[in-house]
């Protein structure tokens, strides 16, 4: 939808650019020539007289009008910074439905809008970011955190346990590359974290955990009614290793989310499909009327309630 949205934004850009510039060109010029010359006849012309010879048909006046602040949103979006929601539970407990976060897109690298082709080289992701990326195998944007590295080896293992062998090609001729180093967690005291389902009215209870990764201390889910992680109905651990180029990536949400461990087509996001860093939340809307119509209108887009203190930066 994100993307959609961009193509609409620059081919209305270009339509209103193009009309300003045809109308400069042609139109335009005549409208101030026949101006000039009618101050050249009357000193004083009337405001009815001016109009006649100088009115821009209504077409270029929103041309002229919606130009600048196109580009400007053009700009700002493509290569600065640009708004997403959440839509689905897989980033709990760090990001929930109803979240509206901003995406910094110059973190990566600086891209043209549309093609997505790089044009500046400015950085990478780092392990532990929270990355806004166009999925492999559908092309939607989807939102995950960046576990895997270009040339890592990420083992998940059947009892959901995290382990990375990071890429060291520096020290493979030293004979000191280091072993796969368990990804820590601990348990988050209390009764546990209750993950409601507001599409189906129905929750559970997960047990929330607070995981270092890279630089990043946050928090993820496990569901205890799923004890084991199977990777094609076995339970044996799930061996990653990831290409060049391209990232592992996983929701906070370990036991409700689509990713990298899932995906059929490919397991990596390659680096071309990435849009952004997740930087912070600006706002959170909560939807109570979800499931709801008014005579067979949906209005479950309709927020019911605001939450600022889920405002702040993402970990």
């Amino acid at each position: 939808m994100s993307s959609a949205y961009g193509i609409i934004l620059v081919v209305l850009m270009f339509v209103s650019g193009i009309i300003w510039l045809i109308d400069s060109l042609t139109a335009g010029k005549v409208r101030k020539q026949a101006l000039v010359k009618l101050y050249e006849q009357l000193q004083n012309p009337s405001q009815e007289a001016i109009d006649a010879v100088s009115l821009e048909p209504i077409h270029v006046d929103y041309a002229k009008s919606f130009f600048p602040i196109l580009f400007f949103i053009v700009i700002l979006r493509s290569f600065l910074w640009e708004p997403f929601q959440i839509p689905s539970a897989s980033m709990k407990p760090t990001l929930t439905e109803g979240d509206f976060i901003l995406v910094n897109k110059f973190d990566y690298g600086l891209r043209l809008p549309i093609t997505s082709e790089k044009i500046i080289e400015i950085g990478l992701p780092q392990r532990g970011d929270v990355a806004v990326f166009r999925a492999p195998d559908t092309g939607e944007d989807y939102i995950k955190r960046v576990v895997g590295l270009p040339g890592d080896t990420v083992i998940y293992t059947s009892q959901k346990e995290l382990y990375i062998k990071p890429f060291c090609a520096h020290e493979i001729a030293k004979g000191d590359c280091p072993n796969r180093i368990h990804v820590s967690k601990e348990r988050v005291p209390g009764p546990g974290y209750i993950d409601f389902n507001p599409s189906t009215g129905t929750s559970h209870l997960n047990i929330e955990y607070v995981e270092t990764l890279g630089n990043a201390a946050h928090g993820i889910l496990n569901n205890p009614r799923r004890p084991h992680y199977t990777k094609e109905g076995t339970f044996d651990d799930a061996v990653f290793k990831v290409p060049a180029n391209k990232y592992f990536v996983m929701g906070d949400n370990r036991d409700n989310s689509t990713d990298s461990r899932f995906w059929e087509t490919t397991h990596f996001v390659p680096e071309e499909n990435l849009v952004g860093h997740a930087v912070s939340i600006w706002m959170h809307f909560e939807f109570g009327f979800v499931n709801q119509d008014i005579l067979g209108f949906p209005i479950g887009w309709i927020p019911t309630g605001v939450d600022i203190d889920r405002v702040g930066a993402i970990k």
